[in-house]
């Protein structure tokens, strides 16, 4: 197992799972509309690791903060899931030797 494997295949157990649990007094996060950000973040995150491109993974990361923020902050299991998958995510990065926030280019 490679460098932040396993991290990275917790983050996406608890993104999957975060889709089945509660999100602020709904049934489940499927029927969330933070759903979508928590799809794209999964999304992002395969391609960014199947790309080696840690701008996918930032990028799944942002996504992930922005499935946190819709509806309004709160306890919710669903939500407590995805933050649980977006701690993983920057630990596998960490791991791994990925980079999430871009390095800054050098004028001239």
């Amino acid at each position: 197992m490679t460098a932040g494997r396993g991290w990275f295949l917790g983050a996406a157990a608890l993104a999957l799972a975060s889709l089945g649990l509660p999100w602020a007094g709904q049934l489940s996060g499927a029927g969330h509309p933070a759903r979508v950000a928590v799809l794209a973040a999964l999304a992002l995150a395969v391609v960014g690791l199947r790309r080696g491109e840690d701008r996918w993974l930032t990028a799944a990361l942002a996504a992930a903060g922005v499935g946190l923020l819709i509806g309004g902050l709160d306890a919710s299991s669903g939500r407590m899931a995805l933050a649980g998958a977006a701690v993983c995510l920057v630990l596998g990065c960490r791991a791994a030797g990925h980079r999430l926030v871009p390095a800054r280019g050098t004028a001239g």
